[in-house]
């Protein structure tokens, strides 16, 4: 267990015992936050606040006779599909790059670029939901665990939203939204 002390008390301690722990065996140990931990929180939510408010992305839109959408925009590096299916009530979001085939959504690309990706792609959805009538969207759930938390942890930031068992997803659960 951690405890968290103001600095100048943490300091203090450290010079007297030289350890962090109060009871070692335990795990019970203070710490204080520093201008450098201050500065890195800082730094993650202006990174969080440029994903959500997104960066205004070129992209080259095409409709099936469906109502399914490809829109396809690119990052500094590389080029990514984002597409949008229509299923008469939710349009289903997936992305992934341009080159895979559909279905070839669960692939992590590993570019080290999830921040660039997500601002352009919030943009990408708010300009082009502008275009739709008044629409729900869904995030299914993915076999990648880490995927589906980043989803779950993005969707504190839209207006309104919920998640719901379904069928339409191997795990049977999505999650639905409003922009």
């Amino acid at each position: 267990m951690e405890i968290l002390v103001k600095l100048k008390h943490f300091i203090k301690y450290q010079n007297i015992y030289q350890t962090a722990y109060l009871d070692k065996k335990n795990g019970y140990r203070i710490w204080a936050r520093t201008k450098e931990n201050h500065l890195s929180k800082i730094e993650d939510y202006n990174s969080i606040n440029e994903m959500l408010d997104g960066t205004k992305t070129d992209y080259n839109a095409f409709k099936d006779n469906e109502n399914n959408y490809k829109l396809l925009f690119n990052t500094k590096t590389n080029s990514y599909r984002f597409d949008l299916q229509y299923d008469g009530s939710v349009y289903h979001l997936m992305f992934s790059e341009e080159h895979y085939r559909n279905g070839d959504y669960e692939k992590l690309t590993n570019y080290k670029e999830s921040i660039e990706v997500f601002s352009r792609l919030a943009y990408i959805l708010k300009d082009f939901s502008a275009k739709l009538d008044d629409v729900e969207f869904c995030i299914g759930a993915t076999d990648n665990e880490s995927k589906n938390r980043l989803y779950e942890y993005f969707m504190k930031y839209t207006k309104s939203w919920y998640k719901k068992d379904t069928k339409e997803y191997d795990l049977g659960w999505a999650l639905y939204f409003i922009i």
